[in-house]
């Protein structure tokens, strides 16, 4: 069957469902924008197709034959088929609308994006974007989420990433905690501290301090998945944390926390945005994704995880 043939039997097909759904061939043809013959034509070619009558009509109505009743079951799902395929070009080609699900971590508006969303929105007026805080996996393949930022390494292959920043690491303590068991010297020396274990950005029993150093660390008296927790027990002079310098850059300033070994920390932490693959292509994703990424990202542009380009929002 060539090229053309099988586009006429869709055509075909899509008449005689809109004949069946809208309960006549009038309507039909208002619906799709044709005439009433031409509808006629379709549904005739159609039951010349498959050798068998597909309707019964009369002056007044249009009943389904069994086999019709067969037939319109699996036009009816092309119909939807061809539908969809049509909304996902439209939300390809036009202007970014509609509702976008973003997941951010709780700690987020450290990095700006309480100030980034108020310019977003400004920009594209017909986005309603809902924001929700958690420092979860956010479920991107399922539909709960357009979106997600996420501080670490990307955690699904079947998600595309854009790498927005990467933050340094960094080990702090509080002062009445050093004073009282005392500064750490050399990594080794962090064995003999009480050491608070965040597994978010860490594995467990475990600090990568810079490419080539990597230290055991004891189980503290608390284990979390939260750096903001993290934060707080070394702010109430529990012990040492490892994170990202930004959540406690303040605390730094300020002198509530002292940096350890700044020598040997090197690692940074990257700050991605997440979203299933090909969704890029969506206009409402690739505007917020273009939008954010050249409002947090530092330096020349970088690349889309699999290979997609990063291209400017328009």
């Amino acid at each position: 069957m060539d090229d053309k043939l099988e586009i006429n039997n869709v055509i075909a097909m899509m008449s005689f469902a809109e004949v069946v759904s809208t309960g006549s061939f009038s309507a039909a043809a208002t619906s799709l924008g044709y005439s009433k013959a031409a509808v006629s034509r379709q549904i005739s070619r159609l039951e010349a197709s498959v050798g068998m009558k597909l309707l019964e009509r009369n002056t007044r109505t249009v009943t389904l034959t069994p086999v019709g009743r067969e037939m319109y079951a699996r036009c009816a799902r092309i119909v939807d088929e061809v539908n969809e395929a049509n909304r996902v070009m439209n939300g390809m080609q036009q202007k970014p609308r509609g509702d976008l699900k973003v997941n951010a971590p709780v700690v987020s508006s450290l990095f700006d994006l309480t100030k980034i969303i108020p310019r977003f929105l400004q920009a594209y007026s017909d986005i309603r974007l809902f924001i929700n805080l958690s420092d979860s996996r956010a479920d991107l393949l399922k539909g709960r989420f357009d979106v997600s930022f996420w501080i670490g390494e990307p955690y699904d292959a079947n998600l595309d990433s854009v790498l927005l920043r990467e933050y340094p690491m960094v080990l702090v303590a509080s002062p009445a905690y050093l004073d009282r068991v005392g500064r750490p010297k050399a990594a080794s020396d962090l064995k003999e501290h009480v050491c608070i274990s965040e597994t978010h950005l860490s594995q467990l029993g475990e600090w990568r301090l810079s490419k080539d150093v990597t230290v055991a660390i004891g189980r503290g008296p608390l284990t979390s998945n939260s750096v903001r927790m993290a934060r707080e027990a070394s702010l109430q002079d529990l012990g040492v944390s490892y994170m990202p310098r930004f959540l406690v850059a303040d605390d730094i300033d300020a002198g509530r926390l002292e940096v350890l070994l700044p020598d040997l920390v090197t690692e940074t932490i990257p700050l991605h945005l997440l979203f299933p693959k090909g969704s890029y292509m969506l206009s409402k994703v690739r505007a917020f994704v273009d939008f954010v990424a050249s409002e947090v990202r530092e330096g020349p542009a970088a690349s889309v995880g699999g290979g997609i380009a990063l291209t400017q929002a328009y």
